[in-house]
């Protein structure tokens, strides 16, 4: 046991890191993203180096039609789970008493 009262199980030196969101890119977790390093900066994912920021960043990198797509599956889905959310929102605003 620690000074604390506590410890973390063997094997397991801290608090488990930040979760990182999907990458602004490609669409995919971070683990499974695939996007190639910037030349110009080393950056993977970073949508300034293909021109998505101000001009200063643009680092000359294109998207590739696997990156569109897997961002627009991305995008989807958190338009669907929006409208999911907003619809069970208005389903318990019109029927507090359901609980």
């Amino acid at each position: 046991m620690g000074i604390f009262g506590w410890s973390y199980p063997p094997g397991c030196s801290g608090p488990p890191e930040d979760y990182m969101g999907p990458c602004e890119v490609c669409g995919q977790h971070v683990d499974d993203c695939e996007c190639p390093e910037c030349p110009a900066c080393g950056a993977f994912g970073d949508p300034r180096c293909y021109g998505d920021g101000t001009p200063a960043h643009n680092h000359g990198l294109a998207r590739t039609i696997k990156q569109c797509h897997g961002l627009a599956l991305l995008e989807e889905s958190y338009l669907r789970q929006a409208a999911a959310d907003k619809a069970e929102g208005e389903y318990w605003r019109n029927n507090p008493h359901e609980c």
